[in-house]
């Protein structure tokens, strides 16, 4: 079959597309042709292969040849809308993209089971690709979220002997896990977003239209509470999935212990030992992958590696729609070499927006920037300077799971726009302790991670703690700072046993933020925060106390 042409609608598209996310002016128009790369499955003489959809773009016109090669890997298909702000918007500016389907999505052969085949799958395409008579000679990936996973499955290397592409030379990773067993149950419970996943690729392999797909996301989140509110999950995950639950969910399910050697090869940290080349990294205050791309900024500079990192005042979704002309900037200086403008020394490395100032975006030589220690007490309700006395009581709630405490504000995979929902609510329920600051004489910044420090004890061995760090306005509301939620079992070396009196030290994620004068600091604590996590051990009453902490 051979290229077609762009369409004089998708042009208009593309330029309305490109206006809106202030992108420079295009420079060719470009053609597309689909193409099936054969990937090898078998081992040894076993020749057994499947083949992966793809669309090749390359630009057309007097330009000259493409100014680089671009692959972007995708588990939501290629067509349509997905492909504007992924291929075409980089074939437009002279860019060849190759855009795929993983295996078992978008018409690619092989059956989907997450994170598996992803680094064998990426070396073949790339070996493949690097035999066709279009190849520029060296490539750069781009995307976001699962699109991050696979570019780190490349940057891991097919085994030991098998390093990331030599051909590779720069990245554009928009909060990507590089490991997905932490999304999965990296708090030591279940997340409930696995599930969500897993509702928009079984309706998106099933070919529902891009319209039909997100109505229903507009209204996935009540039909789904249902499911994670109902015990046991197997049967209830089962039944929303009418008995065809994808396999490598009910895996999930049945694999509780994030511990468990199921998931090691869901592990990518062997690509933050590994990556040697230009890494430009994105995320938001409220994205759920925040933890994630702090983890991988902190190992790829230890080691040297060239990164860049911004973080804006957005969720997961929002950081991958706000970034496209410094994903673009970054390509043409790294890739294309035609950023003559600003040398590569000059562009900003850590570009971090603020919350709670204006203007908020700030440019920084590395993350967290330096800082004084700051300590606050916790006494019964209040958060002071003073430390508490020996005779100050123990704050205590008690956690039922018949009416778990709600995770009010808790990031989530489709979240829009540029701030969560207020944790006010949560400051006035019986299950959770409040500790609160008189209103501040002057402005307190914020910047890194939290320390929390808990002395707890629990009458039950397997306890959640959800801590959250926030922020109270003059009206009372209240919006989450930082948080960390994490499950607790009997083996825990942060409690004692038998309810002995244990530390509980939580280092919260990272944050930048500026507390207002008049406003005040607060602290809630939590046993639960459900429809986020999934209980296991549903069934029973536990009793936390909080006896001194700072």
């Amino acid at each position: 079959m051979a290229p077609v042409k762009r369409s004089t609608l998708n042009a208009l598209v593309d330029r309305l597309f490109s206006w809106t996310n202030a992108l420079p002016p295009e420079s060719t128009s470009y053609t597309v042709d689909h193409v099936q790369i054969p990937i090898p499955i078998g081992q040894g003489d076993d020749d057994t292969r499947i083949h992966l959809a793809a669309d090749l773009y390359q630009p057309t016109g007097s330009q000259g040849p493409p100014v680089g090669t671009l692959l972007v890997r995708t588990p939501y298909g290629i067509s349509g809308t997905f492909a504007l702000g992924n291929a075409r918007i980089f074939a437009a500016r002279g860019y060849q993209v190759l855009l795929s389907s993983c295996r078992g999505t978008g018409g690619s052969e092989g059956d989907l089971d997450p994170g598996r085949n992803e680094t064998a799958d990426g070396h073949a395409i790339v070996a493949w690709m690097r035999a066709q008579p279009w190849y520029t000679g060296s490539f750069a990936t781009v995307g976001g979220s699962y699109l991050g996973f696979v570019q780190y499955a490349l940057l891991a290397g097919d085994d030991a002997d098998t390093p990331p592409p030599h051909d590779m030379k720069a990245a554009v990773i928009a909060t990507g896990p590089h490991d997905l067993a932490k999304f999965v149950s990296g708090t030591g419970a279940m997340s409930s977003q696995i599930i969500v996943w897993a509702d928009l690729l079984t309706r998106m392999r099933r070919g529902d239209s891009t319209l039909s797909t997100l109505f229903h996301l507009l209204t996935q989140s009540s039909k789904l509470r249902a499911v994670v509110d109902a015990v046991p999950l197997t049967d209830s995950v089962n039944k929303y999935f009418d008995n065809q639950t994808p396999h490598w969910l009910r895996q999930f399910i049945t694999h509780p212990d994030p511990t468990d050697p199921y998931y090691n090869p869901l592990r990518l940290d062997a690509a933050l030992q590994r990556a040697n080349i230009p890494i430009a990294l994105i995320t938001g205050w409220y994205d759920l992958m925040l933890p994630q791309v702090m983890e991988q900024y902190a190992a790829l500079t230890a080691r040297g590696c060239p990164v860049s990192l911004t973080i804006g005042p957005w969720t997961h979704l929002a950081a991958q729609r706000n970034t496209f002309p410094a994903t673009l900037a970054w390509l043409d200086t790294h890739l294309a070499h035609r950023n003559t403008t600003k040398p590569p020394s000059s562009l900003p490395q850590i570009r971090v927006y603020i919350t709670g100032t204006n203007p908020s975006w700030v440019t920084l030589p590395s993350w967290p920037p330096p800082t004084t220690q700051h300590t606050l007490f916790l006494s019964p309700s209040t958060l002071s300077s003073s430390p508490p006395t020996s005779s100050s009581p123990p704050s205590i709630f008690t956690f039922n799971p018949l009416s778990p405490t709600p995770s009010i504000g808790a990031a989530t995979l489709f979240d829009t726009g540029f701030r969560r929902t207020p944790d006010t609510p949560l400051s006035t329920r019986a299950d959770v302790l409040t500790f609160t600051t008189p209103p501040l004489q002057a402005d307190l910044q914020v910047c890194g991670q939290p320390l929390v420090t808990l002395h707890h004890s629990s009458n039950h061995p397997f306890v959640d703690v959800l801590v959250l760090l926030s922020e109270v306005g003059n009206s009372g509301a209240s919006y989450t700072i930082s948080e960390r939620f994490v499950r607790l079992d009997a083996s825990s070396s942060s409690r004692g046993e038998d309810g002995e009196t244990g530390v509980l030290k939580l280092v919260l994620h990272d944050c930048a933020h500026r507390f207002r004068r008049g406003n005040r600091v607060r602290l809630l604590v939590a046993g639960g925060s459900h429809p986020r996590t999934t209980t296991w051990w549903f069934g029973y009453i536990h009793a936390g106390a909080l006896k001194k902490g700072a």
